[in-house]
């Protein structure tokens, strides 16, 4: 600016403080407010209590001559007369501002997060609990009532068995104590076998039962006790049963068993082929056709032929090893 401009502003210091010589000064350059506090960074609150020497709206005495000092600056304009005016007003004297901290107290809601958080895990430890009291309470035992104490069971409700078991008198079942005969000689009796008892209600006749062992007869005196046990009559084994009698076998049934490996082709009266083929050691075939049966065995001396369950000859057709022959079951159970 012009010397003109310099002494304009030092006539006004004296009178107006550095905040509205500023503003003069923007308005004077047509600058915008908004402007303004975008390029010193500063809101538009900030800087209107500036230009306004409302002082006790900025932070503090530093910060506020830092302001003064970048508004100067921008507009082009000495920065010690403003500072110097600042001074004069005793705005740099005044203390500074107490800055209040307002406490936020936020509201929580349950819509919140954390609210509806706790109060899944406060229903679902509810549910599991009446689970797992009402699976205790479904194992309990129906002797025993919900308190612990069990319950008398009336006496009726006692097994048969146990009242039998309870009273051996009562069912015969107990085991008996060898009576003394006047001797001073015990006489074992035994009891039957629950086989030999026969059923309630039935008669004499209907009743199978088997025989009673009768007790062996006093001793006589001066034999020992255990000569009574001893004679006790062993039990007859049980007949073998019979062998059914053996099945005739056809006269005209021909078997032809391999002792070895051998090759064999046979065929019946109809040139129908029954067996062909390498055979194993230890098989067996039988012939089903119509004979006569045209046969070659190869290897023939572990060939084995039986017709009607009789041995048949083949070693008058063996030539090199190999048989072969024709072989009619009718004509060699008559003999022909």
């Amino acid at each position: 600016m012009s010397a003109a401009a310099n002494e304009e502003v030092d006539e006004r210091s004296a009178v107006e403080g550095p905040g509205r010589r500023l503003r003069a000064l923007r308005e004077a350059q047509e600058l915008d407010l908004a402007r303004v506090a975008t390029l010193l960074h500063l809101s538009v609150d900030k800087l209107e209590a500036l230009e306004a020497d409302d002082y006790e709206r900025l932070p503090g005495s530093v910060f506020t001559q830092g302001y003064i000092r970048n508004y100067a600056r921008l507009l082009g304009v000495p920065v010690e007369p403003l500072l110097k005016a600042y001074r004069q007003v005793g705005a740099d004297q005044a203390p500074p501002p107490t800055l209040k901290v307002s406490q936020i107290q936020h509201e929580v809601r349950s819509s919140h997060l954390l609210v509806r958080l706790m109060t899944w895990i406060i229903v679902l430890g509810l549910i599991a609990l009446v689970v797992v009291w009402w699976r205790g309470y479904l194992q309990w035992p129906p002797g025993v009532d919900r308190s612990g104490s069990r319950l008398e069971q009336p006496a009726s409700a006692v097994p048969p068995a146990e009242e039998g078991m309870s009273e051996p008198a009562a069912g015969g079942i107990g085991p008996e104590v060898p009576e003394m005969e006047p001797g001073g000689e015990a006489v074992l009796s035994l009891p039957p076998s629950p086989e030999e008892e026969a059923p309630e209600g039935a008669t004499g006749e209907a009743a199978v039962t088997a025989p009673v062992q009768e007790s062996a007869p006093p001793a006589a005196p001066g034999e020992a006790p255990d000569r009574a046990t001893a004679a006790a009559v062993e039990p007859t084994p049980e007949p073998a049963p019979a062998e059914p009698p053996p099945v005739a076998i056809p006269a005209d049934r021909v078997v032809v068993r391999f002792n070895g490996t051998s090759w064999t082709q046979i065929r019946d009266a109809d040139g129908r082929s029954l067996l062909m083929g390498e055979m194993k050691a230890g098989s067996e075939r039988v012939l089903e056709g119509r004979p006569p049966y045209q046969m070659v065995l190869g290897n023939a001396g572990v060939v084995e032929v039986t017709v009607g369950g009789r041995r048949f000859d083949i070693t008058p057709f063996i030539r090199g090893n190999v048989a072969r022959f024709s072989l009619d079951p009718a004509r060699v159970g008559s003999g022909g």
